[in-house]
């Protein structure tokens, strides 16, 4: 979708900022401004500018932690098996449980949500991830440690959080 913006000193600046932010390999921000400061849009076009894909969850009124979990596969399933760089936005207004900070905060310090993928899931994506980590690692035996260790990798360098919340409120 077009954006409609208004170039100002300090939107450019900030925009330089969220690139090369977003261009660091496991590269994460918050941001904090008032509501309709931009911290979105700017980081839609820092997104646009590095060629990454942007992510927000959908909030409707019955949204809770098992549609969280949904979204953090795709995420996931996206950024670790298929290594698309992607920007996952994330505001304040999308807090609906104290739980979903608490996962956040687990992707950000050592880039896993236990618990995310069942088993088989897990089976089916390691076994795509194969070829890719041969390719790669040619020096590393595909055992499932291994497999799972380069899949979480891949994912943390792949998915950038941007967390843009107000100082505003509650």
């Amino acid at each position: 979708a077009p954006l409609d913006l208004v170039f100002f000193k300090d939107a450019m600046t900030h925009l330089v900022k969220i690139s090369r932010i977003l261009q660091t390999p496991r590269g994460n921000a918050l941001l904090v401004g008032v509501g309709g400061s931009g911290k979105q849009s700017l980081t839609k076009l820092a997104s646009f500018i590095a060629g990454f894909r942007t992510f927000q969850i959908t909030l409707t009124r019955s949204y809770n932690n098992s549609n969280l979990m949904d979204d953090l596969k795709i995420l996931y399933r996206c950024t670790g098996l298929q290594g698309v760089p992607m920007s996952f936005i994330f505001t304040d207004n999308d807090i609906k449980e104290e739980a979903f900070l608490e996962y956040l905060n687990n992707i950000l310090s050592s880039g896993e949500v236990s618990n995310l993928f069942a088993r088989d899931e897990m089976d089916e994506m390691q076994q795509e991830l194969i070829p890719v980590m041969k390719k790669e690692l040619p020096r590393h035996p595909p055992t499932p440690e291994n497999l799972y260790e380069y899949f979480l990798s891949r994912a943390r360098n792949n998915l950038h959080i941007v967390l843009c919340f107000s100082p505003v409120g509650e």
